[in-house]
């Protein structure tokens, strides 16, 4: 193959991985691109050792991509809320370890001052409690 014919190839694997999640075709496609530099500067020239580059380099970028890369640029999202951090208020419905309860804050967040809560440790109803972290819609926190 020409390595216009691998330009092209790694062009149109590079283009479909717009239509199909999951960026595992571009790595292909990557490979094609610099298997066709490969080819036009002449370093490989044999059409059976430009096929072998090609899959072998596109292993070890789908190896590289899972391993290393793909934990580093993924976008999942951290829950916690640091805004709602040592905030005070009141147990209103008993907490137990396996058991959430409610707290009402001393100052409204975004409008509300009732949560569900979570503890390591049991509170009882009364009892203040300061705000640790923020998990979604649920607060983990502690008695004062």
């Amino acid at each position: 193959m020409t390595p216009i014919i691998w330009l092209a190839l790694g062009v149109v694997l590079m283009a479909l991985e717009i239509l199909l999640p999951g960026f595992v075709i571009f790595w292909f496609g990557l490979s094609g691109v610099i298997t066709a530099l490969l080819a036009y500067t002449g370093i490989i020239s044999s059409p059976e050792y430009l096929w072998f580059f090609f899959f072998a380099s596109s292993l070890v970028f789908l190896s590289l991509w899972f391993a290393v890369l793909r934990k580093r640029f993924s976008k999942e999202k951290d829950e916690r809320d640091p805004t709602l951090l040592d905030l005070r208020g009141k147990c209103t419905a008993q907490i137990e370890k396996s058991r959430p309860g409610e707290v009402e804050l001393y100052e409204a967040y975004h409008g509300i001052t009732k949560w569900k809560a979570e503890s390591s440790e049991i509170i009882e109803l009364g009892d203040d409690v300061l705000v640790l972290e923020a998990s979604g819609i649920k607060l983990i926190v502690k008695k004062i």
